[in-house]
């Protein structure tokens, strides 16, 4: 028998989404042993302590299943963010909520507001609900919230803003979101992804979306997530910030169990790691200044950024200077699925990483230059 059944028209259209290479990919596709990952802007200084101290603890609850709606922790943000628990959800990451808000609330020919450069997996879940995306060019690498915000229709249902923004390091100042709100009409949701927000609150221009704004504009999503600043990438835990009649429909398709009991506590507990969280901060901030001069100095052009990676132009395309680094068993994220191909991003990591990432350029640029 041959299979005649095809997908939705909507998908044969969409690429998967490409993550970083892994480390134990190219260890077993290239024979290496030691491989430095600075590509997924994971915590170069590993997991919060206290989030895997508990997280330990909870493997005597791997048998049962854990409450569908993870109300411990909706509560523990709650009381953290300063807002009631009805008007926060947790998924899977953040992607998982990105995916929820497209399923949601959008219909096909509805209209979706992006940045160019922006985050890919807004454009990808977006088109898969058969929505039309209107694309916004940046300005200066940054959102151009004044021309999204006139790029808005009667039949616009999201306007995606990732703040500080993958993969430019970029950010949008208070202002600029403040307007943005202003002008968004109450039958379009803002959906602000704040997912490196921790790293840019050393900015006094940048927003602080909760609990003010979220309060103010009821059409409002902040989304944020544990993966970076708290190091629980592998527990793939995110969480959005609404008014809770956007959560309650959210609610009504979100998988239950969506995130494990370890993973519920795990996180709880990050919320009280306080030192930990300060040392992700310094740690990255110290780093990315210090790496951002060696690599100017090596005659690339990089980005100030207000995050845990730099956005860098390279001398020869992206994907040959990955390949090259690949090679030497260094791992970073080249760009051109965004449509920059003379461009790639490299994670903030420790002394030590950079230090062998600077020396694995040298030699690359040796041969490729």
């Amino acid at each position: 028998m041959t299979l005649e059944i095809t997908p939705r028209r909507c998908l044969r259209e969409l690429m998967p989404y490409q993550p970083g290479k892994s480390i134990a990919s190219v260890q077993r596709e290239l024979g290496l042993k030691n491989v430095i990952k600075l590509a997924s802007n994971e915590n170069p200084l590993g997991a919060s302590p206290k989030a895997m101290a508990v997280y330990r603890k909870a493997e005597k609850s791997c048998s049962v299943y854990p409450e569908g709606a993870s109300p411990e922790l909706r509560r523990a943000l709650g009381d953290f963010h300063k807002v009631d628990a009805d008007c926060v959800v947790a998924g899977n990451g953040s992607d998982e909520l990105i995916r929820l808000l497209c399923e949601a609330f959008l219909d096909p020919e509805d209209e979706v507001i992006v940045s160019q450069y922006a985050f890919i997996r807004f454009r990808q879940q977006s088109a898969m609900m058969g929505a039309r995306i209107i694309e916004v060019p940046m300005m200066d690498w940054t959102h151009d919230l004044r021309t999204m915000a006139r790029a808005v229709s009667p039949r616009t249902k999201l306007i995606f803003v990732a703040s500080p923004n993958n993969p430019t390091g970029t950010y949008n100042t208070e202002e600029e979101v403040r307007e943005l709100l202003a002008a968004a009409p109450p039958s379009a949701l803002v959906v602000l992804d704040e997912a490196y927000f921790q790293f840019a609150c050393g900015w006094d221009d940048y927003h602080r979306s909760v609990p003010d704004l979220t309060r103010e504009h009821p059409n409002l999503v902040v989304l944020r997530t544990f993966s970076k600043a708290y190091g629980l990438a592998g527990l793939r835990v995110g969480y959005a910030i609404a008014d809770p009649e956007v959560v309650g429909w959210i609610d009504r398709i979100r998988m239950p169990f969506n995130v494990s009991l370890p993973a519920q506590r795990a996180c709880i507990a990050a919320l009280d790691d306080v030192a930990f969280l300060k040392r992700s901060i310094v740690t990255a901030a110290a780093g990315r200044e210090s790496l951002a001069g060696s690599l100017r100095a090596l005659g690339f052009s990089v980005l100030d950024s207000a995050t845990n990676f730099l956005f860098v132009r390279t001398q020869i395309p992206g994907r040959r200077l990955f390949n090259s680094l690949l090679k030497r068993g260094i791992i970073i994220r080249p760009l051109d699925e965004y449509g920059l191909p003379d461009h790639v991003r490299i994670s903030v990591g420790t002394p030590a990483q950079n230090k062998l990432l600077l020396a694995a350029l040298k030699q690359s640029l040796e041969v490729l230059v």
